[in-house]
């Protein structure tokens, strides 16, 4: 019995399947909608052109939901579904299947169901009517036989652009390293595709199309209508654009579920993060037609949990609600984007309410416009660094896919590939901190600007030298070890949270638009202090990550011991 109907049976609640859509499904406080019930099929479109044809076969097995019940087409492809005024119906797309998609690579597998359009005026527009129910709602297919269970996809969290010249900022900055350079097979988003102005939707997919690829998205805190009086109509503009905000689709052996986390409180009452019953109810229904052996992906916009605080505005508040939808998969793997100060990874167990047979891995994506599109310093391109709060480069994830194991890696904008470590050093008399050149060197750091006295390692008092390796997109079960002068590696310490040293010395010394956002503490930093008795001369410090799939990073930096003391 599905969640919802259970609490209402519970309760001594009798519902009929069409009374509970149409009592759920309307604009807060209406007692009744208009209900009907939609039929179609979803069809075989071996001529690709969107319509059935009498030689096109339905195709069976599909699901298709009305955002709460889910059914499978019959043998001819058939189904049938209640609907109300406010309702999107849509397809899963299955495994070795393609839905079309349209001239900016958003996939076209829903129908709109709001014959009289949004019930309120909103500042973008929200949804224009649709008009009478068709007589046959059909979806087409084609077969996709290009993709079989090993596939890579693209992942962006927070592009969260508020001008068009933003938007051509994550054009260069982002996407232009992209085009031409990925083998993936599709891209999704895990909202606040823009920020806050919804009319600059169709610019962001004309960029992001230029990727080639179909692209998915969810929305987020930046993508709703703010002046929606409630939940129910925060997203319509979104709606209107992208189709429904909770849905799923098949790729290989995988299971991809993309839902809206946001619950708007109306117009100057903020959001938290919260998936409703309706949602709920919607999952279960859907993951009755999952095998328990394939992998579960969920994308959402806020996290599900962290570490670093307990704002509802930064966790899913009913996450046990979900965690109870879940408990018997082996394979979750789930994303998340919004925090706008930190990435993490985190294996959550029985101390954080999952009791699944395996670790729940929880993933928390750096951000393609990292600490904002306005900020650090301007490279020759005109692009500013957006260098994130926690020390990470802004950027993307390339996810791969064999069965149902998966291998995320993160890439860093317009940065080379291997670029995943950032090292600083600090200690000695002073304690200053000390940033060589790099990659990412800016505002007059060079090579050779680290320096320590031989007597930097003598008295008590003096922080003994150390370097600090920022593991971009590190998590708990990385490895992390140091190499000094070619020596053996040794184990560095996993820092508790703290700023990054980078972005704090970035932000004390450069001001205007060039400083980079104030730091907040890093999840993802580890320190070694350097040996003592090091000789006058240069040295070498190597800094190895090892994450948990094996891949392996590795960067090195040079320091110079000279005489005496400062």
């Amino acid at each position: 019995m599905p969640r919802l109907r259970r609490l209402l049976v519970g309760a001594g609640v009798t519902m009929t399947v069409a009374g509970l859509v149409g009592t759920n499904f309307g604009p807060a406080g209406a007692d009744t909608a208009v209900t009907e019930t939609a039929t179609g099929v979803v069809f075989e479109d071996l001529d690709r052109d969107g319509v059935r044809d009498a030689t096109e076969p339905g195709v069976p097995d599909v699901p298709v939901s009305n955002g709460r019940d889910v059914v499978l087409t019959d043998g001819h492809g058939r189904y049938s579904l209640a609907v109300d005024d406010q309702t999107i119906v849509f397809v899963s797309k299955p495994a070795g299947w393609m839905v079309p998609v349209n001239d900016v690579q958003l996939p076209q597998f829903y129908y709109t169901h709001y014959p009289n359009g949004s019930p309120y005026e909103l500042r973008y527009g929200g949804i224009e009517p649709t008009g009478a129910l068709p007589a046959s709602v059909d979806f087409p297919l084609h077969r996709d036989d290009s993709l079989d269970e090993t596939f890579t996809a693209l992942a962006f969290a927070d592009p969260q652009t508020r001008t068009p010249g933003e938007i051509e900022d994550l054009a260069v900055d982002v996407i232009a390293g992209i085009v031409g350079h990925t083998d993936a097979s599709f891209g999704l988003t895990v909202g606040d595709i823009v920020n806050d102005p919804l009319d600059l939707f169709a610019l962001h997919n004309e960029a992001v199309s230029q990727i080639g690829i179909p692209w998915w998205n969810t929305p987020g805190n930046h993508d709703q209508d703010y002046d929606a009086p409630t939940d129910e109509n925060a997203t319509d503009t979104y709606k209107a654009t992208f189709g429904p905000t909770d849905y799923s689709f098949d790729y290989g052996e995988v299971h991809f579920v993309l839902m809206d986390n946001v619950e708007h409180a109306g117009p100057d009452h903020g959001y938290r993060g919260y998936l409703s019953d309706e949602q709920l109810e919607w999952l279960e229904n859907d993951l009755r037609h999952v095998p328990e052996d394939k992998l579960v992906v969920i994308g959402t916009h806020i996290p599900l949990a962290t570490d670093a605080t307990t704002s509802t505005g930064v966790n899913t508040v009913n996450i046990a609600d979900l965690f109870e939808l879940l408990e018997t998969r082996d394979h979750v793997y789930t994303i998340s984007g919004h925090d706008t100060s930190n990435s993490w990874q985190m294996y959550m167990g029985p101390e954080r309410g999952w009791f699944g047979p395996g670790a729940f891995h929880h993933q928390v994506l750096a951000e393609v416009r990292g600490g904002g599109w306005t900020t650090g310093p301007t490279d020759a391109r005109g692009v500013q660094a957006a260098d994130m709060a926690d020390g990470n480069p802004n950027g993307h994830y390339e996810i791969d896919f064999d069965g149902t194991s998966y291998t995320p890696t993160y890439k860093p904008a317009s940065l080379p590939e291997d670029y995943q470590i950032r090292l600083t050093f600090d200690g000695g008399w002073g304690d200053e901190v000390r940033v060589p050149g790099g990659p990412s060197g800016s505002a007059g750091f060079a090579p050779g600007d680290v320096t320590f006295h031989a007597r930097d390692w003598i008295g008590g008092s003096v922080p003994r030298p150390a370097v600090t390796a920022n593991v971009f997109d590190g998590g708990e079960r990385h490895t992390v070890e140091a190499s000094v002068d070619g020596g053996a590696f040794v184990p560095m310490t996993h820092l508790e949270p703290s700023n990054d040293p980078y972005i704090s010395v970035l932000h004390s010394t450069l001001t205007g638009s060039e400083r980079p956002a104030a730091p907040e503490p890093s999840s993802h930093l580890w320190s070694l202090q350097l040996p003592r008795g090091l000789r006058t001369g240069e040295h070498t410090v190597t800094v190895r990550s090892t994450d948990p799939y094996g891949q392996v990073s590795e960067t090195s930096s040079t320091f110079e011991v000279i005489p005496g003391r400062p």
